[in-house]
């Protein structure tokens, strides 16, 4: 089964599918615009996950709410719907048959590169796995993380209007797979506690805040 073993990472990717920003404790830039806390809302369309070898996955659509609590920090949770794999409904204890919820997850954001004023969120868990369910009789735990491209940057963006933010993969291999300066952030899976598998997420997520707001870079 090894889509089963992919489909947790959609959930570190739509999780995504909506992140809003943060980042180091420093206050060097990037950073998000105040005052704080500042709610949002983000929305996805289909996600794919891809394996190095070509084996596939997919959500159909992600929704999710969560709060800028700082120039650096959010915390967001992420609801996923019409998750298969394998042929199997995906889904979290509790939730509707294939539907994923996220268990509370943090952001960091950076560069991607400094240079070009190209910013980036690295999304993950707050409190250790990002997401538990099942598919059919398995058992998959989503852990790592996932970064995606975000924009638009310098520029105020109005309440209602979004931020758009995308993530990139290639046969398998996230794109970028590290922020400038930092860890290499890749989402993974594992099943009924095997190894975790490494795996590329791509979606465009929509994050709407409630006031105007600002990626300063």
């Amino acid at each position: 089964m090894k889509l089963i073993r992919i489909v947790g990472l959609c959930l570190v990717a739509v999780f995504a599918m909506s992140a809003v920003v943060a980042a180091s404790a420093s206050a060097a830039l990037p950073e998000f615009s105040g005052p704080f806390p500042k709610p949002f809302k983000s929305k996805s369309g289909a996600v794919l996950i891809e394996t190095a070898s070509r084996v596939k996955a997919r959500c159909k659509a992600g929704t999710n709410v969560g709060e800028v609590t700082g120039p650096k920090t959010d915390v967001v949770t992420l609801r996923l719907t019409g998750c298969e794999a394998d042929g199997f409904k995906c889904s979290t204890k509790g939730a509707t048959e294939g539907e994923i919820v996220s268990s509370p997850l943090s952001s960091t954001l950076g560069y991607i590169n400094k240079a070009k004023k190209e910013v980036g969120i690295a999304l993950e868990s707050a409190t250790g796995a990002a997401a538990e369910f099942t598919c059919g009789p398995a058992s998959v735990v989503v852990t790592g993380s996932v970064i995606g491209k975000i924009t638009p940057i310098n520029k105020k963006v109005k309440a209602g209007k979004p931020f758009i933010l995308k993530f990139t993969q290639a046969k398998g291999k996230q794109k970028p797979t590290k922020l400038e300066g930092g860890p290499v952030d890749v989402p993974m899976g594992s099943v009924d506690g095997g190894a975790p598998v490494e795996a590329g997420v791509s979606a465009r997520v929509e994050i709407t805040l409630s006031e105007l707001a600002e990626i300063k870079a």
